[in-house]
């Protein structure tokens, strides 16, 4: 554990402006916050509203379902992990439950481990896979998903996540829905929990209910919520860019 003790705070060196100096620089500070703040319920309310409207697209689909496993072509878990997966010399980068959020993929921090030849033709991603969390603590968090696109497509996954592929259905479509209500509620009755961690298998992901529709109504579906998506996404880019600029200007004031 890395820590501090008092002699070390007592030695830190801070600046000292006067007293109307620090008045301005935590005015700046504020303004900045207020700012953030103000993004921050526009991106949440963005983002009730997509998820509001993805639920009203699928309401009227409830009655036309049929299983899920009628109509993927694959459902497969990932690679198990072990002492034999250390890392040594054919290293690889693999998604965990960790990556997957609920409809994306979070590839900052990609862990790596020991692939095997006969890895790839059976776990390596391709754009358009999609990936579904079957272990997590939380009962809510499990079933969520997320489709694989170019950026992390070639890597392994992981065996607490089952890998989906379809043959007459858009895998935008399939997340939308598996991250729905609908589905949200299907696992919380049957999702089971052994030592802490809730678990789902493949034959129950075969039977999760899924909609019958056409491709054409998909692609307008997946696109309404895109649009919807893009513009939660540039309400959070507005805030990590004031954040960066905020601790620059706050930085430059604080150092003179």
């Amino acid at each position: 554990m890395v820590k501090v003790n008092a002699s070390l705070v007592e030695a830190l060196r801070i600046p000292l402006p006067d007293i109307e100096q620090q008045r301005r620089i935590v005015a700046v500070h504020a303004a900045f916050e207020r700012r953030i703040g103000a993004l921050q319920k526009q991106a949440d309310k963005r983002t009730a509203l997509l998820s509001g409207l993805a639920e009203s697209l699928f309401k009227q689909r409830v009655d036309q379902l049929v299983e899920l496993g009628s109509v993927s072509a694959e459902r497969q878990s990932g690679v198990t992990l072990g002492a034999h997966r250390v890392p040594r010399r054919n290293a690889v980068g693999y998604l965990r439950v960790a990556n997957v959020r609920k409809g994306w993929i979070d590839a900052d921090d990609i862990a790596v481990l020991e692939a095997q030849e006969r890895d790839r033709p059976r776990y390596e991603l391709a754009k358009g896979d999609v990936l579904v969390v079957e272990g997590h603590a939380n009962p809510e968090q499990i079933g969520r998903a997320a489709v694989v696109d170019e950026t992390t497509s070639g890597l392994l996954y992981q065996n607490h996540l089952f890998r989906l592929r379809f043959d007459d259905v858009i895998p935008e479509f399939a997340a939308l829905w598996l991250n729905a209500s609908v589905v949200r509620s299907y696992w919380r009755a049957r999702c089971t929990t052994s030592s802490g961690l809730y678990t789902i298998n493949s034959k129950l992901l075969a039977r999760v209910p899924f909609p019958q529709v056409g491709l054409e109504e998909q692609r307008q579906i997946t696109e309404a919520c895109r649009v919807a998506s893009r513009s939660v996404e540039s309400a959070k880019q507005q805030i990590g860019k004031i954040r960066m600029l905020q601790a620059s200007v706050v930085e430059d004031l604080l150092s003179g």
